[in-house]
């Protein structure tokens, strides 16, 4: 009987990682809910990066956890975020076990969300009041105020709120909509990672033109201001 032939390299077992269902469940709503936001937001600010200056948006938040001293753009760094959460929620979807950590966590999220809309819509109130008392003043561009403040604020007030709305139907027992918003959340990261994508290397790279259609953009803010003076 010929003698069993043992491997030159025993083979590595991998430990099991026992991760705590509550934790899993929390981690995993908050990535979708983030992936969702991070990459709605950077699409709005690839958007804004194609307007060549002429618009301004910035991702809420993101740029002060990330800190000055980063040389990556703060809207690369969202995109990779949110695609990265995107991913984590995606994967461990199908291990989410504890439903009543999962409709809290969601809960969480609901308040959280609706607490930025509520910080939006004052921001908004107060854009309008520094507008009125500024009519008639010189110098002053109130176009510029309403396009790139007060849009962008609508902007994320709305995307603030339909999380809000999703993560309230979900923490009241609909969890049949995490699947849906799973993908939802894939499809929007991975769009705004590509939009940011293409937006970064045509800023690097691309060519002026006098006749690109972004310098339409130019003329909106001329615009509002004629009609608020």
């Amino acid at each position: 009987m010929p003698e069993t032939e043992k491997p030159v390299v025993e083979p590595v077992s991998m430990p099991k990682i026992n991760i705590d269902k509550r934790k899993l469940a929390i981690t995993n709503a908050w990535s979708m809910a983030l992936a969702m936001f991070l990459g709605y937001s950077a699409i709005f600010c690839a958007i804004a990066g194609f307007t060549k200056g002429k618009w301004s948006f910035a991702i809420p938040f993101f740029g002060r956890f990330m800190g000055s001293n980063s040389a990556v753009p703060t809207i690369i760094m969202a995109g990779l975020f949110a695609l990265a959460f995107a991913i984590y929620g995606i994967l461990t979807l199908k291990k989410v076990t504890d439903a009543e950590a999962t409709k809290k966590a969601w809960g969480c999220i609901a308040n959280v969300f609706l607490g930025f809309v509520a910080v939006y819509a004052l921001n908004m109130v107060g854009i309008i009041i520094y507008s009125l008392m500024s009519l008639g003043r010189k110098g002053f561009k109130q176009g510029d105020l309403w396009l790139s403040s007060f849009l962008p604020t609508v902007i994320c007030a709305i995307g603030a709120g339909t999380i809000s709305f999703i993560a309230s139907r979900i923490a009241k027992g609909q969890t049949s909509l995490l699947r849906i918003v799973c993908f939802i959340a894939i499809a929007i990261a991975t769009i705004g990672f590509i939009i940011v994508f293409v937006q970064q290397l045509v800023s690097y790279y691309g060519k002026t033109s006098s006749n690109s259609i972004y310098d339409d953009y130019s003329s909106y803010s001329d615009i509002l201001d004629g009609l608020l003076k």
